[in-house]
């Protein structure tokens, strides 16, 4: 067996969308008996959070759903560019960050709403602000994409 493949999920924080995406692709992945070829981490384009645990609210409503997150806030660095095979972001303003952060890098770089979603166009939207129906939205978008996804990456991609 080769070495596994790296994904680094990234939001602006790191304390609610892409710890929740690391979980659940964890689960997914864990489900289908292929967690071993896979090393995920996820991590924030600003410093506003670092070394805090993800949000309650978020935690809550993945422990809810049978999903456990246990992650501490970070920021994307350039090693990730170096390191990570797949980095994907949860809007554009990420994809925006990440790719100048990449400069040449021949990372790749996508959006989770690309993943299972029709018009291959779709943010994640930043609960933080909202009420728990907002971390339940994301929760179902996120796990909607993390699916497809972890098809996706078993296919071979």
């Amino acid at each position: 067996m080769g070495s596994p493949r790296r994904i680094l999920f990234v939001c602006t924080g790191n304390i609610c969308r892409s710890p929740l995406a690391e979980a659940v692709l964890r689960k997914k992945l864990a489900e289908r008996g292929a967690d071993d070829r896979y090393e995920i981490d996820s991590a924030g384009t600003v410093t506003d959070h670092l070394g805090e645990q993800a949000d309650t609210r978020m935690r809550r409503t993945a422990a809810r759903r049978g999903v456990r997150i246990n992650h501490v806030a970070r920021r994307v660095t350039t090693h990730d560019m170096e390191r990570f095979d797949l980095i994907v972001g949860m809007d554009d303003r990420h994809l925006r960050t990440l790719r100048a952060l990449a400069g040449r890098r021949s990372v790749v770089i996508r959006k989770l709403g690309e993943f299972g979603n029709a018009s291959r166009a779709a943010d994640v939207p930043d609960p933080w602000y909202g009420g728990m129906e907002g971390f339940e939205r994301v929760f179902d978008m996120v796990d909607q994409s993390c699916e497809a996804l972890a098809e996706w990456l078993e296919q071979g991609s």
